[in-house]
């Protein structure tokens, strides 16, 4: 499963080697996921639609970690998929 990310997408990854991103990698599909949910255009998100399923979208907002999002993203995604960081911080 090494489909190759579209430029809307990895915009997104900006400061990851995108053609080192594999959508076979547990690791990397919850850095896609977060990124794409936090700093996409409505064509990365709709891309995330067709590639991720609801489920896995719902665990990787419940397992990340609040400070990586911005507020404002969090909030509307916490709506949309009533789900929200389990922890605050790294340290809490």
């Amino acid at each position: 499963m090494n489909r190759k990310l579209p430029q809307a997408v990895k915009i997104c990854l900006w400061s990851y080697d995108t053609n080192k991103i594999s959508l076979s990698n547990p690791d990397d599909r919850f850095r896609i996921i977060l990124n794409v949910l936090n700093h996409g255009t409505k064509k990365a998100v709709e891309w995330l639609w067709k590639n991720f399923n609801e489920k896995e979208i719902t665990e990787t907002i419940n397992n990340s970690i609040a400070s990586e999002w911005d507020r404002k993203s969090l909030n509307f995604w916490s709506l949309i998929y009533h789900a929200s960081p389990a922890r605050k911080n790294r340290f809490a």
